[in-house]
């Protein structure tokens, strides 16, 4: 018996037909005798026997002969032509089946104009809405190299992306669209901002001084410029907090990293006035909300920091205890001035907190009077120069000296000051000053030159308990710390007897001694 692949069968056939052909005239003969040639073909009971035993012989005997016409003329043209078209297909289906990665991050685009349509390498992502457009891509996907923003009557600016991002990581592009046309004069300047929120997990509650704006990620437009506070929470999770900035025409990106909420436990309250109300209370850096106000604090030390617009900020120290309840009354003093003097190139303008207070003159140079003392933003711009803006401390009864230097539009921009700095105030002053174990001089004191980040101080004086606290330290700043030192407890003095008692008493001992002396004799 033979058994045939369907894709062989038919050369199989080519082979055994004539061989069984030879088979079957052989065998005749020895069946019915010695029969002549010529009476083979009128034998019925070979070719019926042969029909029976093999019917699948008839129907294939002409497919060998079909084939051996056919197979010249066929393949050579039928074969060049099925085979390309079988690699290409293959090839195709490759392609489509390559898995990228699951982890994913965010390339942030930023644009001046919304409904900018967005292109990675030529390929349509989407439009910008409140100046920007966050579209996620996996982290293993194949790199973009260039990103393009486009819309009508504006001219297309294309920009390259230096990496793509990593897990969870945003990577921004900044795009800015030039009109073709001249911006007719009777359309308003703009005159508000944005700020654009994703948290991390998604779907936070986004909370902006304290008002309920909706869930992340969402953008929150048409804001005036100013300092706002942002506040995101999310059940299960602990809440976040930050101050943004928002400037004219710009969009603030604020993008909060929630943690899960630790185990709960046993806490304190501290009741926290002021005069005037009203502040702003900060805990350990968070924002908490305006006084009066009541808060609910873990045990241990909390650093706690007021403020106020017109009233200096008010830093100090609360121990707390669980299951307890204390008071923290504070007295805000008025705000005291400062003065600045910028110095950059020529016919610079100078901002700060958002408002043009003047511009350099022919030597560079800026200054003015009346500044309230803290924080403010500052940033100094000229025709032909990159923006310069960071974040300066001005100090009361001091000119603050701002080196704003400018350089040229096409090359980088120069960094932002890479240490911060620390104004350390005690009451009482005099106090030694210590900053990660480290002698910094006495109080008031001010240590700069300190790396971004946690540091510990210490104060140490004479008759007052050894103040101890862990501060944050920000880049391109110098915070104050006012800390108030808690004297130390006086031991209670053991009284002596005093002389006159001492001079009877002993009196007394020599005359008893005389009377047993007597009786003695």
């Amino acid at each position: 018996m033979y058994c045939y692949r369907k894709d062989s069968m038919t050369k199989n056939l080519i082979v055994l037909v004539p061989v069984l052909a030879l088979c079957l005239v052989a065998l005749v003969p020895l069946a019915t005798g010695a029969v002549s040639a010529e009476s083979i073909p009128l034998e019925p009971g070979p070719v019926i026997i042969e029909t029976t035993t093999e019917p699948t012989l008839l129907p294939t005997l002409t497919e060998p002969t079909t084939e051996r016409t056919t197979v010249p003329t066929t393949e050579p043209t039928t074969e060049p032509t099925t085979r390309p078209t079988t690699v290409a297909t293959a090839t195709e289906t490759t392609v489509v089946t390559i898995t990228v990665g699951s982890e994913k991050g965010w390339i942030d685009v930023y644009c001046n104009v919304d409904g900018a349509s967005v292109y990675f390498d030529n390929t349509y992502e989407g439009m910008t809405s409140g100046g920007i457009l966050s579209v996620a891509v996996t982290t293993t996907a194949t790199p973009i190299t260039t990103v393009t923003v486009s819309k009508s009557g504006y001219k297309s600016d294309s920009e390259s992306l230096s990496s793509m991002p990593k897990a969870n990581q945003h990577v921004p592009v900044y795009t800015t669209l030039n009109p073709l046309t001249t911006v007719p004069t009777t359309v308003p300047p703009v005159q508000t901002g944005a700020i654009y929120v994703q948290s991390s997990p998604a779907g936070a509650a986004i909370y902006l001084n304290g008002n309920f704006q909706g869930y992340s990620p969402m953008t929150l437009s048409d804001l005036s410029p100013a300092t706002y506070t942002m506040k995101a929470t999310l059940s299960g999770y602990s809440p976040d907090t930050s101050l943004v900035n928002v400037y004219t025409g710009q969009t603030a990106t604020y993008y909060p990293v929630l943690q899960l909420s630790p185990q709960p436990r046993q806490t304190g309250s501290v009741y926290i006035t002021s005069t005037p109300s009203s502040a702003s209370v900060y805990i350990d850096g968070s924002y908490y909300g305006k006084t009066p106000m009541t808060v609910s604090l873990y045990p241990g030390s909390h650093q706690v920091v007021l403020k106020l617009a017109g009233y200096n900020d008010y830093s100090t120290s609360v121990w707390v205890n669980a299951g307890q309840s204390q008071s923290l009354p504070i007295s805000m003093s008025t705000a005291i001035y400062g003065s600045i003097t910028v110095n950059s190139v020529p016919y610079a303008k100078v901002y700060m907190d958002s408002a043009q207070l003047g511009t350099t003159n022919s030597a560079g140079v800026f200054q003015q009077v009346g500044i309230t003392m803290g924080n403010h933003l500052f940033k100094v711009t000229a025709s032909g120069y990159n923006d310069w803006m960071n974040t300066v401390y001005v100090q009361a009864n001091t000119v603050t000296v701002i080196a704003a230097t400018l350089t040229p539009t096409g090359t980088s921009p120069t960094p932002a000051q890479p240490t911060g700095g620390l104004m350390i105030a005690s009451s009482p002053s005099g106090a030694d000053t210590y900053v990660d174990d480290l002698y910094r001089g006495i109080t008031p004191v001010t240590v700069t030159d300190l790396t971004p980040g946690d540091h510990t101080i210490r104060l140490s004086a004479t008759g007052y308990v050894d103040y101890t606290a862990t501060t944050t330290v920000t880049s391109g700043q110098t915070m104050p710390l006012a800390i108030t030192l808690s004297a130390a407890p006086t031991p209670t003095p053991t009284k002596s007897p005093a002389p006159e008692l001492a001079l009877v008493l002993g009196m007394l001992a020599a005359m008893l001694g005389i009377c047993a002396y007597i009786q003695r004799r």
